[in-house]
């Protein structure tokens, strides 16, 4: 019984000096990231193109043309950069990847389940974005709802703005412009 008083001070102790070596350790997680991501959107008049390049396809539609195409869906996997090109594989930080379903019947609106798959060097993980919002406005915002990794439990919200669009080949090519907010 002469030994409980020391051993509870040796336990306290060590269990002091763990804690401490563990927040020494503790990698730093990101609270803000800054990244552009490229789409190529498969244009259905042009599916027997050879030089295509799609990020995105159509791969389910509406039994009947509906405005808006209110029930299409498209499959995507996108490039992500720190800069607006990929001629550098250094710049590259990752992909976007998912789906998105127009699901507005009076107005063009996205139904968006993204998984960005990040690794910029410093952080990597994923973290995945569930939301929706009216396609022609000008910036979208799209709460963060988890991630893995260095992500792992963070939740937050995304920015999107489009940067860049135009016809290049017949496919539809877009930069979008990303600000990630996190919170772990």
């Amino acid at each position: 019984m002469a030994y409980t008083p020391l051993l509870l001070k040796v336990l306290l102790i060590s269990v002091f000096m763990c804690s401490l070596a563990a927040r020494t350790h503790a990698k730093k997680r990101p609270s803000n990231l800054h990244f552009y991501m490229l789409i190529v959107v498969q244009n259905n008049t042009f599916l027997d193109n050879p030089n295509a390049k799609y990020t995105s396809v159509l791969t389910g539609a509406a039994p009947v043309v509906q405005p808006f195409a209110f029930a299409n869906l498209h499959t995507f996997d996108n490039p992500l950069s720190r800069k607006m090109s990929l001629e550098n594989p250094a710049d590259r930080v990752g992909r976007l990847q998912g789906w998105y379903g127009n699901c507005g019947q009076s107005e063009l609106t996205l139904c968006l389940a993204q998984t960005f798959a990040y690794d910029d060097g410093t952080y990597k993980g994923t973290f995945s974005l569930l939301g929706s919002g009216i396609a022609t406005d000008p910036v979208k915002h799209a709460p963060i709802v988890g991630g893995t990794g260095d992500f792992a439990f963070c939740r937050g919200i995304a920015s999107q703005k489009r940067v860049f669009n135009a016809y290049i080949n017949s496919e539809e090519t877009s930069w979008f412009e990303y600000n990630i907010t996190l919170k772990f």
